[in-house]
């Protein structure tokens, strides 16, 4: 496994984590999900991505019990808005009462990156949230102010007013918007970023054609025709998919881990033969220029 600084955090972090969404889910039994993280630390993952929100918060209850307050790897999770009269409140308030909740369920002292889970730039602007993250880290009980972010330009405004450490942007072969101002800016100010959604929720593994569609219990399948489509495109990419050492999941984590400004990708695991595909590919590997470049000459052809 290798490992890269999260910008300058302090932190070093395996460069594959792993995405926590699906912990807890009733597909399998809690022994189960349990294994499953203990086995992706033994391989040396050390970045687990999870939420207060993730399966009503049965994810972080999976990281608890399994990894608890071990202190060589890092928790990064997320609080959700809470619903008032005036529309979504993140204040520091509310803050302060979700991480309570987390520290309980991951069975820490602290949690290393503690991010406002996917806020526009209003709710950014209008709420305290930056103070509450500076309260919580003189409190000790966080290490890094995040934010998931949705559009890069809120990305770029959160670095350029300092209000962050970390950020979780979508980054991925049909995702590609972050590569202009917001990878490079977050690389020269050391802003760590944390990549989701790698392999496209799955569409970029070869598990699914556009013939069969995706299964109803996938989380592809909430995309409806944009997953579809995007089978179709990556038809368009066989050609070079299918001669990349390793395949398509491969080479699409390579295609992530590639730019500079990456610090970890964090694609979901949902059994041990997924997560031992996902770390395969922390090889320190880039993609070859040549690769990208006929990538980039066939996503110029997607409409």
């Amino acid at each position: 496994m290798k490992y890269r600084n999260l910008g300058t955090t302090g932190l070093s972090v395996s460069e594959v984590g792993m995405g926590c969404n699906r912990l807890g889910e009733a597909i399998a039994t809690n022994a189960v999900w349990d294994s499953l993280v203990r086995r992706a630390a033994d391989l040396g993952v050390n970045l687990f991505d999870t939420s207060e929100l993730y399966t009503e918060g049965r994810s972080e209850e999976v990281l608890g019990r399994a990894i608890g307050n071990r202190d060589d790897v890092y928790i990064a999770t997320k609080y959700g808005s809470r619903e008032t009269a005036d529309g979504r409140d993140w204040s520091s308030a509310v803050m302060s009462q979700a991480i309570e909740g987390s520290l309980k369920r991951l069975r820490r002292s602290a949690i290393d990156v503690y991010q406002v889970h996917s806020p526009s730039r209003a709710d950014l602007e209008r709420c305290d949230w930056a103070d509450g993250m500076a309260r919580l880290k003189k409190q000790g009980k966080i290490r890094c102010a995040a934010v998931a972010i949705g559009s890069p330009d809120d990305g770029v405004w959160l670095i350029e007013n300092e209000l962050v450490d970390v950020l979780q942007v979508t980054y991925n072969i049909f995702v590609t918007d972050v590569e202009g101002h917001l990878l490079p800016l977050a690389k020269e100010r050391g802003v760590g970023t944390l990549i989701r959604m790698p392999l496209a929720r799955g569409v970029l593994t070869g598990k699914f054609s556009a013939a069969d569609g995706i299964p109803t219990d996938n989380r592809a399948h909430h995309d409806g025709e944009r997953a579809l489509e995007r089978l179709e495109l990556v038809d368009t990419l066989s050609h070079v998919t299918g001669a990349y050492p390793g395949g398509i999941t491969r080479l699409a984590m390579h295609f992530s881990l590639s730019h500079p400004g990456v610090s970890c990708i964090i694609p979901g695991a949902r059994n041990i033969a997924q997560l031992e595909q996902n770390v395969a590919a922390s090889d320190g590997a880039n993609l070859p220029a040549q690769v990208r470049v006929e990538i980039d000459r066939i996503a110029a052809s997607w409409s």
